[in-house]
């Protein structure tokens, strides 16, 4: 029996390391369990999608401020030209991204605590190797936190790169008041008004 208990442990322990793996080792996992076919809904279930650039959470970031709303702001434009309206949407757009730079901040606090974890009980155990293999995931950790940090200001205060969400909504926006100015999408044309004329029977037409 306290063979099996000792398995358990290490089975448990082992799914809390993988939880907590930098998202750049995911497709290593991934891989690792393409041959297990009874995997449990939630485990298959990933919170952060990275497909491209570097691998690591920030990449769920440049995604959605590379995201182009114009078509979006344009749409909606032609449901209602109103100013009311436009700031309402605009201000989903902009609470949604900044709830996604929370959630990814966290994701790097939670990674870094648990590489400093590691880094302690490798730098005590004297394996010189991993402690600077380590080190430097936390020192790409921490750059990318500062160029989070220097994302969500300009997303904030609307500068640079950063603005493209909410300034390609506002353009869309403008693009389809213009378009219903213009007599385009979303107008419908005035009424055009009949004009009829009197009848003439033939002894009035010989009389006048």
């Amino acid at each position: 029996m306290g063979l099996f208990n000792f398995l358990n442990r290490q089975k448990e322990s082992g799914k809390a390391m993988v939880a907590m793996l930098p998202v750049a080792e995911s497709k290593g996992i991934e891989e690792t369990h393409n041959e297990v076919t009874d995997v449990p809904c939630e485990e298959k279930q990933q919170p952060l999608t990275v497909s491209y650039a570097t691998g690591w959470p920030i990449d769920v970031i440049y995604g959605y401020l590379h995201k182009n709303y114009e078509q979006k702001g344009f749409d909606d434009a032609l449901v209602k030209s109103d100013l009311a309206f436009r700031d309402m949407n605009a201000n989903i757009i902009r609470n949604k991204i900044l709830m996604v730079f929370r959630e990814i901040n966290l994701n790097y606090d939670v990674m870094r605590q648990d590489l400093q974890t590691r880094l302690e009980t490798c730098s005590a155990a004297g394996l010189l190797t991993t402690v600077s293999d380590i080190e430097k995931r936390i020192s790409i950790i921490d750059t990318h936190k500062s160029e989070l940090h220097r994302l969500e200001n300009d997303f904030c205060n609307g500068k640079n790169e950063a603005s493209i969400p909410l300034q390609s909504y506002e353009c869309g926006f403008l693009r389809g008041i213009a378009t219903i100015a213009m007599g385009g999408l979303g107008c419908k044309p005035s009424p055009v008004t009949k004009i009829t004329m009197p009848e003439f029977s033939a002894n009035q037409m010989a009389t006048a």
